[in-house]
């Protein structure tokens, strides 16, 4: 009898203790604050990838950091068709081919930054970030004389960071709406088709004109003659952000 009621004892308080940690759950549960949710920051810098715009304009935009064959056969593609499109230069690459810069300012293009050496931005120091993007604007100024004031970071790559001290130094970091893939040398129609299939107002395209891609100026002609057939007006990225400017 005395096992028993001892046996019955400990179940109760055992039982007790249960419902005091239960109690206890509980109150930390319901005292615990709400989970917060992150908030953009306002006026925080943030990527150009498209233009709000109500015009039928596009700007096509090709990277630009290895080679000297394919350079001359995209700029014969858009100074044929008479476009206008812009170009982001490495800066060693600037530095090396003086006469293809003056090209391209003498064709009436854009120029930009994409940076100088072509490595993830997300993966740098501050400081080593900031050494990338100056030393690229003094090669670029000095063979074109002129100061780019966007830059598309190598492989589109980017952070918190980046955006940061891009803005500090004056720049705005630049992506794309629509990548044409001509980097994976795909075929010539799948190049042209993309961009055709994805193309929208205030479009930023990714095209390239290094050495490495090997079909763009092949594709060229269908990608402008199928936006010109839609009633687009393909301009510079300048051009692009002062018409959504315009009333």
């Amino acid at each position: 009898m005395y096992f028993l009621t001892l046996t019955q004892r400990s179940k109760r308080r055992l039982l007790g203790f249960a419902a005091l940690m239960a109690l206890l759950i509980l109150g930390i549960v319901l005292l615990r604050p709400p989970p917060q949710t992150a908030v953009p920051v306002i006026g925080a810098p943030q990527p150009l990838r498209n233009v709000a715009t109500s015009r039928r304009e596009i700007a096509l935009t090709f990277d630009l950091s290895w080679g000297t064959v394919m350079p001359p056969k995209v700029l014969a593609v858009l100074e044929r068709q008479h476009v206008r499109a812009t170009f982001f230069l490495s800066g060693p690459w600037a530095k090396d081919h003086p006469d293809l810069v003056r090209r391209i300012v003498a064709g009436g293009f854009q120029i930009e930054s994409h940076g100088s050496r072509h490595v993830n931005y997300s993966g740098l120091s501050a400081k080593d970030l900031r050494r990338n993007i100056e030393d690229a604007t003094a090669d670029i100024q000095a063979a074109s004389g002129v100061r780019p004031t966007m830059i598309r970071p190598p492989n589109g790559d980017y952070n918190g960071q980046t955006l940061q001290v891009a803005s500090s130094l004056g720049y705005t970091v630049v992506l794309w709406g629509t990548d044409s893939r001509d980097w994976l040398n795909p075929g010539v129609s799948n190049i042209a088709h993309r961009v055709l299939a994805k193309a929208h107002p205030g479009d930023i395209v990714l095209l390239h004109a290094s050495d490495t891609c090997k079909q763009t100026d092949q594709a060229l002609p269908a990608i402008i003659r199928g936006l010109r057939d839609r009633g687009y007006r393909l301009v510079t990225l300048k051009e692009l952000l002062a018409g959504a400017a315009s009333p």
